[in-house]
């Protein structure tokens, strides 16, 4: 068996789980605006924004594109997808982050398809996550990622939330190399049917850093940033997998809140 072979599949002590029930192979299609908004990517460069103006994801409204990726000439990919929630609270998913992540078969109910395993880089068991990192392995379209998922505030980033909104936001890297390549942002907000997420990605380009401080760093992640291509299949292969997690686990996340949150 290989490396990648041990992953495959649910195994036994997945179904003895307390909440093995919640297990459902059966994924939704995309929803309409997902599959219109695949047809129209890639848009323009620079049509969705930097990381720096994320900040405005905390004003009312909408963004002129909230589900859709483009290429930026830098090799950076922008990603949006907007994912409407019945019946969920805000509060929900800020639980649901930091209760999934130290157990693989709970990570495997987000998406039973591509979702294979994560642990806590701390090896702690506990409903925290900002300020630790999720090591986990999926897929994101045909393509197994090892990554490394480091939770920060919200005003890391510049958004000081001021309602009940909840932003997860973190720092994208590869579990197996000291390198990160991106950030990641869910906005959840309420509505008046339960809730909406915003999700957002930039990934590559300037986000691009060796870990570690000093001159060499500096230099071999400036050169990174100049030599990775820009891949706008990675952008697409992105745009679904979120779409297709979200929309999943927003079909019982009411439910298993219910149960489980302490």
């Amino acid at each position: 068996m290989n490396e990648n072979e041990k992953y495959v599949g649910y195994h036994t002590e997945d179904f003895d789980a307390p909440h093995a029930k919640y297990f459902d192979e059966n994924m939704a299609d995309l929803p309409a605006h997902v599959l219109q908004a695949l047809e129209n990517s890639p848009f323009k460069s620079g049509k969705l924004p930097p990381l720096n103006e994320a900040v405005n994801l905390a004003n009312k409204g909408y963004a002129e594109i909230e589900t859709g990726f483009c290429v930026q000439r830098s090799g950076e990919i922008r990603v949006a997808i907007l994912t409407e929630m019945p019946r969920v609270l805000p509060k929900m998913w800020n639980w649901w982050f930091g209760w999934h992540g130290s157990r693989d078969n709970r990570y495997k109910l987000w998406h039973p398809k591509a979702h294979l395993a994560a642990h806590w880089s701390d090896g702690k068991d506990d409903e925290n996550y900002i300020g630790r990192t999720s090591l986990i392995v999926e897929y994101i379209g045909k393509s197994l990622e090892h990554a490394s998922i480091s939770f920060v505030a919200p005003t890391e980033i510049g958004i000081n939330p001021t309602n009940d909104d909840v932003f997860i936001c973190a720092r994208v890297g590869y579990s197996k190399y000291p390198l990160d390549f991106g950030w990641l942002l869910h906005q959840v907000r309420a509505t008046e049917k339960g809730a909406e997420m915003r999700s957002r990605f930039w990934f590559g380009g300037e986000h691009i850093k060796v870990c570690g401080d000093g001159a060499i760093s500096n230099a071999a992640s400036k050169l990174l940033q100049k030599v990775v291509p820009a891949q706008q299949q990675r952008a697409k292969d992105l745009l679904i997998h979120c779409a297709e997690e979200m929309n999943h686990l927003a079909k019982f996340l009411p439910e298993i809140y219910e149960e489980f949150a302490r």
